[in-house]
């Protein structure tokens, strides 16, 4: 069995029915789905919108995705966390056959890239491989674990499938914190200084470690993968 990370170019969704969608959409991150039928399942996304949402979000999305039906669970400005119920024939990779597969999400989708990880049977996985190749030859591998030589459970495994880039403990904390109270948000929700009062460190301190974390994410999830 077999873990696989692919990167797969962003021109690849007109071959799907999505060539219009990033016209107003920046990216979609799905973060976790239910399949409850052999056709239909459930999808938790979050959306970001390129600028401030001035169309209805509900007739959007439902024309756009294909989706049966909508429910926003939250929006904060240009962006949403909401389930949709889609089919399969609808959904992000209708070309994908049931089978022994399964993808690890999150799942990001702009534009430019889709960045996907698939656990699979070695020879269901040469067969993913196929069925993309079908419809672009500029996939691309960017990481690749045999479950089978895996011992014993190591999560440097895991951080070097998943999205994981290398923060230290100290910016995962203070850039979690930030993210939570609103930092990254515009407008800001919290100041740095109150971010640093509750760490009881200087200011200047907590700007350099956000950025350094910002400057780790944009390196890994970009500068690498595209």
């Amino acid at each position: 069995m077999k873990i696989v990370r692919l990167q797969i170019p962003g021109n690849f969704l007109k071959q799907i029915g999505f060539e219009n969608l990033f016209d107003k959409v920046e990216f979609v991150e799905i973060l976790n789905a239910f399949q409850y039928d052999q056709n239909h399942f459930f999808a938790l996304q979050k959306i970001r919108f390129k600028q401030k949402i001035e169309v209805d979000i509900k007739e959007f999305i439902i024309e756009s995705f294909k989706a049966e039906s909508l429910q926003v669970l939250e929006q904060s400005g240009n962006e949403i966390i909401c389930i949709m119920d889609q089919s399969r024939s609808a959904g992000f990779f209708p070309i994908v056959d049931l089978g022994p597969w399964a993808f690890l999400f999150p799942i990001h989708v702009s534009s430019e890239v889709v960045l996907i990880t698939v656990i699979s049977h070695e020879d269901y996985i040469k067969n993913l491989f196929e069925i993309l190749s079908s419809f672009t030859e500029d996939f691309r591998i960017i990481g690749m674990t045999d479950l089978d030589k895996i011992s014993k459970f190591d999560e440097s495994i895991w951080r070097s499938i998943m999205p994981l880039p290398k923060f230290t403990k100290r910016q995962r904390e203070i850039a979690s914190y930030a993210a939570k109270k609103g930092f990254f948000k515009s407008p800001k929700e919290i100041k740095a200084e109150e971010i640093a009062s509750h760490f009881e460190i200087k200011e200047a301190t907590v700007n350099k470690h956000l950025k350094r974390a910002r400057d780790l994410a944009m390196e890994y999830f970009f500068g690498k993968f595209i």
